[in-house]
């Protein structure tokens, strides 16, 4: 019994391929004709792209991988993480492989953004999609550190005292330094319409939108903007309307896409996913507290972020 312990706890210690991926068939077929599977669930962060790097170090040069499905689960995340998974997608789609994509539950902003340059977009008819738009926020603590007695103490290098501090958490930004933040967003917000219109190209079909907005003022005032650029989530059914998906399917739909586009007479399906070493099975089982306080939730309560993300608060 000894003997048969070590030798399944020594399997668990086996070295991952060169990509760190393990590999599971979901359908039976000849290997030359391999659709790969691929889930992108969750924020989308540093980490999201290097376990998307290793999946498109599997398959970007494998011959025998034809078509890729990516079964996007994701609310967003960093402009730049979503731009880096973006690109690899594109690269997939270089090496001559089909790609489409099967949305699940939420594909929205960053979630849309990394789907945008696929050949085909599956999305579930509760799907939420769309979201195209970037967003920045942070708090301000000013007053509640004042409270408790805290006075905060920024020190600047001469040549950025206008600059360097205009997403401090510790005070009201100044006009100037909003304005510059609205020109950086309305840039990124830019780079997003131009991913999702060189993606789905003649499919878009966009439509104008009157929206009567109150400001602070009091006042009533018509703001007209473009769906789908203009940040609004939608179910499946107008976003298909909009063009920004193709289909209306689930997973295995979008996988049948997949292999009748790059015309498969036999294809084999394959999820890929990121092979955990032992300890990393074995701290799966360890208790996890409500709320912890760590390195990484300071680091992102502390840093303003610029994000294609949605939330529902």
């Amino acid at each position: 019994m000894n003997l048969a312990l070590l030798a399944v706890v020594g399997t668990q210690f086996s070295s991952p391929d060169a990509a760190g991926m393990t590999t599971a068939t979901l359908r039976g077929g000849s290997k030359s004709q391999t659709v790969a599977v691929y889930n992108v669930v969750g924020v989308i962060d540093g980490a999201a792209v290097a376990r998307f790097r290793q999946f498109y170090n599997s398959v970007v040069s494998d011959s025998n991988v034809k078509a890729v499905v990516l079964r996007v689960d994701s609310p967003g995340g960093g402009v730049t993480a979503s731009d880096q998974i973006c690109n690899m997608v594109k690269q997939i789609k270089a090496a001559g492989k089909k790609v489409v994509v099967s949305m699940g539950s939420l594909a929205a902003s960053g979630g849309y953004y990394i789907s945008a340059p696929a050949d085909e977009i599956f999305a579930e008819e509760t799907t939420i999609t769309g979201s195209i738009g970037v967003i920045a926020g942070w708090v301000v603590l000013k007053g509640t550190l004042d409270k408790i007695g805290a006075e905060p103490i920024t020190v600047k290098s001469s040549h950025a005292q206008s600059w360097k501090d205009e997403m401090s958490i510790t005070a009201q930004p100044q006009d100037y330094q909003l304005k510059h933040l609205q020109g950086v967003l309305d840039q990124m917000q830019t780079r997003f319409e131009e991913v999702v219109q060189a993606g789905r190209g003649n499919k878009l079909k966009p439509r104008q939108e009157k929206v009567v907005v109150t400001h602070e003022d009091g006042k009533a005032y018509t703001h007209t903007n473009t769906e789908p650029f203009n940040g609004k989530i939608y179910l499946a059914s107008d976003a298909k309307k909009l063009g920004l998906v193709d289909q209306i399917g689930y997973q295995d739909a979008a996988i049948d896409r997949a292999a009748a586009i790059a015309v498969l007479a036999n294809p084999k399906v394959v999820r890929y996913s990121r092979r955990r070493s032992f300890m990393e099975q074995m701290m799966d089982g360890k208790s996890n507290a409500s709320f912890k306080i760590d390195a990484a939730l300071i680091d992102k309560f502390q840093t303003p972020r610029f994000m294609m993300l949605w939330k529902a608060e």
